[in-house]
């Protein structure tokens, strides 16, 4: 089977990794590299052997799929760029800066027969997975969903809500899979003019608490689910890829076996599969519209 053609426009901490798995995907070619900054450009194309392009629109008509990891402010007129010049899509979260615009790519990309992929890539982590297959028997009570890191070095164009607790928003649904019914939040600005720390509680049609917390000025990192069932409490690590499980007649856990998978190569490879096979992704625009939605009605509560 001819190989798809890939290029990838952003190369900043992100970027710099989908070049990375890019390169070594079975049945990909790597075609190019755009950034606006040209030495970092250049030096990338150098070690991967690829040309690179200080304009995006250049790598365009050399490639059938595009990754777009540029700073979320600039993605809606890139990716719209990209899909009006029918190139499949694969975007970072948190897909775009707004809810209307994100709509707007998804009309587009279904007008033009288009994959549209957002990258909320702890979908695919092995702890998040096996949590899923733990909790299919389980009576759920309680979830709770911390996000934790120090201040990041990086400067982010968008708050804490949009930067990281949005990966949790996309993944408590799956888990709880109840209608939410009231949402209560309380956000701080700490180290910048923009949250930092926020707390978010949501109340389900089953009478399930879900908990989420992010916060960016925290001492260390953790990325972790516990999750309160009729007979268990179960903790995913996200971060250590590992499970804790406990009945209430123990207080000491029992660890569960995590097989250790690449994240990006895993949702890069479905994205790949879903151009090919003409399949919807794992991770649908949809799904990436339902998380902002979501995030717009956690900074209303905020407010």
């Amino acid at each position: 089977m001819k190989r798809l053609k890939l290029g990838v426009i952003g190369l900043g901490a992100m970027g710099k990794h989908h070049v990375r798995v890019a390169s070594t995907l079975p049945g990909v070619k790597l075609v190019g590299v755009a950034d606006i900054n040209s030495a970092l450009a250049e030096a990338i194309s150098q070690q991967f052997q690829v040309p690179f392009y200080p304009n995006y629109q250049d790598l365009l008509p050399n490639a059938d799929a595009v990754c777009l990891a540029t700073p979320t402010h600039t993605h809606f007129q890139i990716a719209q760029d990209c899909l009006s010049a029918r190139r499949h899509l694969f975007i970072e979260k948190p897909f775009t800066g707004d809810s209307g615009a994100a709509a707007h790519l998804i009309s587009l990309a279904k007008e033009k027969n288009l994959i549209l992929e957002v990258n909320f890539i702890e979908r695919f982590n092995p702890a998040y997975v096996k949590l899923l297959k733990l909790l299919k028997h389980e009576k759920i009570h309680g979830v709770d969903l911390q996000r934790l890191s120090p201040f990041p070095d990086r400067i982010s164009d968008a708050d804490v809500v949009f930067d990281m607790m949005i990966h949790d928003l996309d993944l408590f649904p799956l888990i709880v899979q109840s209608e939410i019914q009231s949402i209560k939040a309380k956000g701080e600005k700490i180290r910048s003019n923009k949250f930092d720390r926020v707390i978010a509680i949501f109340t389900h049609a089953s009478g399930i608490i879900t908990r989420v917390e992010a916060n960016r000025v925290f001492g260390s990192k953790s990325r972790k689910i516990t999750v309160t069932t009729e007979k268990h409490l179960i903790e995913a690590d996200l971060l250590m890829k590992r499970i804790y499980i406990r009945d209430f007649s123990s207080p000491v856990p029992t660890t569960i076996p995590i097989n250790e998978k690449d994240q990006l190569t895993e949702i890069l490879s479905d994205f790949v599969a879903a151009i090919k096979k003409k399949k919807a992704p794992a991770v649908t625009a949809e799904d990436g519209l339902k998380a902002l939605r979501l995030a717009d009605e956690v900074e209303k509560a905020c407010s």
